[in-house]
């Protein structure tokens, strides 16, 4: 039998695989019954493969293989935006109850507006924070930051993604997504 470093590497990839599908199966269940909703945890299950692809596109340009710490880096990356995400749909649900004086759709549009007024400073300082954070990791030199590098490049990458989903992805999903009845019964 082959045995080996790569072989290693390849299973501890494949397990991460693993652990994100089951990770993403819970973090669906959990938001439907916080959310009371099949549609909405839809929304934020939605903006992951936009990170992961923003992700990979850095690791591509960058010359970076999809390691172990490019891997860690993902996990870090789509926690960051699940939680952007989930605050932005929390922040549209509770102004929706606030403006029930107003026509369905028109309380529908103010939410939204008024979400990403309240939602934009928190989603970029977080986002903003991280990325120059990681930044120096790109310029130094050294054992410790060549292992690093694939974890920087994943998370920026998918960071810079993120946020503009958090931003525009998010609140246009929810705009498509709740159905005239749905908006009806609120």
């Amino acid at each position: 039998s082959m045995v080996g470093q790569f072989f290693k590497d390849r299973e501890n990839i494949r397990q991460l695989i693993g652990i994100l599908a089951i990770s993403v199966l819970l973090l669906y269940f959990i938001l439907a019954a916080q959310f009371e909703s099949f549609i909405q945890p839809l929304i934020v299950v939605f903006t992951l493969p936009l990170g992961i692809g923003g992700a990979f596109l850095v690791l591509l340009l960058a010359g970076a293989s999809l390691n172990v710490m490019s891997a860690i880096g993902l996990v870090v990356m789509l926690g960051i935006m699940v939680n952007d995400a989930i605050l932005k749909i929390d922040t549209i649900n509770r102004l929706r109850k606030e403006y029930v004086e107003s026509p369905t759709e028109a309380a529908l549009e103010m939410a939204l507006h008024k979400a990403g007024q309240i939602r934009l400073k928190p989603i970029l300082m977080t986002s903003i924070t991280t990325i120059l954070a990681l930044i120096p990791i790109i310029f130094s030199s050294g054992l410790g930051a060549d292992l690093q590098r694939p974890l920087v490049y994943s998370v920026i990458g998918g960071l810079t993604i993120g946020t503009l989903t958090a931003l525009y992805f998010v609140p246009l999903a929810y705009w498509f997504f709740v159905s005239k009845k749905k908006l009806k019964e609120a």
